[in-house]
């Protein structure tokens, strides 16, 4: 093993898992990233009420580089218990691992007591990857007030805080003064994600991939809009899907007889979603709020732009013409943004946005930035 190689315990309150396989990926992809230069495992706790017996079930896998050790906690019966089986389910899984060097923690709730106690006992270094919505003022105001204090400690005790996003770094600040962070953002396996030779612009083709859920991703504003384009005469494929519920969007479809201009999609793996991106000609992020969506530098990678709205970190990495920006919940301005690029609107070269994602978010740079946060803490 090399000298510079440490043992990175990841903490993860989000992580995929068999209850959801894409529940924290982005997490899971960072913990592969940091795996090309440190030695990763990777500790996440989940409730699973298909357990009837074993209060908890460990599964134990290697995926590229990373080992991972998922816990599978049996629910109580009495709903307050549940959280400190959680919690307990942590610990379980952490007595597999034999020792480490530093605490990468990924989301700061729940699994930030579990780092506390671990910084406290073990005398380690503890790093914070930050990616969650309800972080922002506006959201963060509306947890529970345990949950308030609890999160206020824990990113007290930090030795390094490092959200995906600089306005979630700065909504941070807000719930703690007294923090830095540094900016390290989400990660794209540009082995995956490839410029395509191949794209057939003989219609203009826009894709939306997501969770699909409308109080985030604003669903009904994007069919609304393409219903409205629709009205105009304009011709079009709107291509709309990802691991959510096709439901609502196959309903407004056969409602408005839109099927030759909507076409739904189901869930797609990580080399189906660049055959997806390589034959579209703009992606459509709608979001009434984001941190730094990874859909959006895996649209770079792909020599994709994007319409997307002025939320979270999206600005911070939309470099000129490899976009439209649109405020949230603009339905006007979405609509004029898709007729621009139905009447071909001209983008930057798609071997320049591919150059911008290798240098920003590819695997050597997303890795090489946590081995410099690591390499200061053990000076």
């Amino acid at each position: 093993m090399q000298s510079h190689r440490k043992h990175i315990l990841f903490l993860a309150s989000w992580y995929p898992q068999r209850n959801s396989l894409d529940n924290g990926d982005f997490i899971q992809r960072h913990a592969q990233a940091v795996a090309t230069l440190h030695d990763v495992t990777v500790v996440h706790a989940i409730k699973d009420p298909r357990l009837k017996t074993a209060k908890f079930e460990i599964e134990q896998r290697s995926i590229q580089g990373v080992k991972e050790i998922i816990v599978y906690v049996k629910p109580s019966l009495f709903r307050p218990f549940n959280f400190f089986y959680l919690l307990q389910g942590f610990l379980v899984g952490i007595q597999q691992v034999k020792s480490f060097d530093l605490i990468h923690l990924n989301v700061v709730f729940p699994a930030g007591i579990i780092a506390l106690y671990l910084k406290s006992k073990f005398k380690v270094p503890v790093v914070l990857t930050e990616h969650w919505t309800h972080l922002h003022h506006n959201k963060f105001k509306e947890l529970a007030r345990y949950k308030q204090i609890t999160i206020r400690r824990i990113l007290e005790h930090m030795d390094a805080i490092v959200p995906v996003s600089d306005h979630l770094g700065k909504s941070l600040q807000q719930i703690q003064p007294s923090i830095t962070y540094q900016v390290v953002p989400n990660v794209v396996d540009l082995n995956q994600f490839k410029l395509s030779s191949t794209k057939d612009f003989h219609i203009t083709r826009f894709l939306h991939l997501s969770h699909l859920g409308d109080e985030h991703k604003n669903i009904s504003g994007m069919l609304r809009v393409a219903k409205k384009l629709v009205d105009h005469g304009y011709e079009f494929e709107f291509h709309m899907g990802g691991n959510g519920d096709l439901n609502p969007i196959l309903k407004f479809i056969q409602l408005h007889q839109l099927e030759n201009w909507i076409i739904p999609f189901g869930r797609l793996k990580h080399d189906e979603v660049n055959e997806k991106m390589s034959a579209a000609t703009c992606f459509v992020l709608f979001s009434r709020f984001e941190n730094q969506p990874c859909v959006q530098a895996e649209s770079f990678a792909c020599g994709l732009p994007i319409i997307a709205t002025d939320v979270g970190g999206i600005k911070e990495y939309l470099p000129e013409d490899y976009g439209i920006l649109i405020e949230s919940e603009n339905e006007d301005q979405l609509y004029q943004a898709m007729k621009q690029v139905i009447e071909g609107h001209s983008f930057a070269d798609a071997k320049e946005m591919n150059h911008y994602a290798k240098n920003h978010f590819s695997t050597p740079a997303i890795a090489q930035q946590f081995h410099q946060i690591y390499k200061q803490l053990f000076q």
